[in-house]
């Protein structure tokens, strides 16, 4: 009986903590990579358009969520998912936007269209998209085994950066209402080699400009100014450090 009763909790533990195996952020990220992009590629050959459905300027600031659940070994001091962990969940929900939303670009680099690079269809055609920062605002505490989706979607962009906005979100309330448990943003910038690309060129590749879409940006994007970007954080650094 003991050793059932054993066996039965390290299943358990087995089954909720997935997440925090070896490689489990590695092959998390890469499934939705494969998922999102390079399944699609066939569809895309044939008709050029994005596979999801994502092709006119109505679909450029849709949510895009990824559903995940708090494993055992997420959990801090007080037995709640540990701050820290808040990022890697982060990194595999982006993703899955990105890979989602602009699948476009992706493939018009990888087929060298833009002329940058030397041949088409090689890996490395494929633009890398560094973080340069994420603020992350935590509201609510998530508990051990809670179900939480974190849904993400552009939220503006400049000349240079691409701003995402994601939410952690539980089951709705007695009201009705998600309740919101952390909410983040996340500074992006798309480089080919050593060339930064312009965040409007990928989403004017993807069909998702208009006029209306640049004036909501012109509105979201002063949301963001007065956030503290990486260039200030090292002006901070440099003058405390002199």
């Amino acid at each position: 009986m003991y050793s059932k009763t054993v066996k039965a909790l390290i299943l358990l533990l087995l089954a909720t903590s997935h997440k925090t195996f070896p490689f489990a952020y590695v092959f998390r990220f890469y499934y939705h990579t494969i998922i999102g992009l390079f399944m699609s590629r066939t569809k895309y050959l044939q008709t050029k358009k994005n596979s999801f459905g994502y092709n006119s300027p109505q679909h450029l600031f849709k949510w895009i969520t990824l559903k995940s659940r708090v494993s055992p070994l997420e959990l801090d001091m007080y037995f709640h998912k540990s701050n820290s962990t808040y990022f890697l969940d982060l990194d595999i929900a982006r993703t899955k936007l990105l890979t989602r939303i602009l699948q476009n670009f992706w493939w018009y680099s990888y087929d060298n269209e833009s002329g940058r690079n030397k041949k088409p269809r090689e890996i490395k055609n494929f633009p890398y998209t560094p973080v340069a920062t994420v603020q992350c605002r935590f509201i609510r505490e998530l508990k051990p085994f809670q179900k939480f989706n974190i849904s993400s979607r552009i939220l503006a962009w400049d000349n240079k950066w691409l701003f995402v906005l994601s939410k952690f979100t539980t089951q709705k309330n007695k009201k009705g209402e998600e309740v919101l448990n952390a909410i983040a943003l996340t500074k992006y910038v798309f480089k080919s080699g050593r060339i930064t690309v312009p965040p409007k060129e990928a989403l004017s590749i993807c069909g998702f400009l208009n006029e209306e879409n640049e004036i909501i940006n012109q509105k979201n994007i002063k949301l963001v100014e007065s956030l503290v970007n990486v260039e200030d954080l090292e002006k901070v650094f440099q003058f405390v450090d002199s």
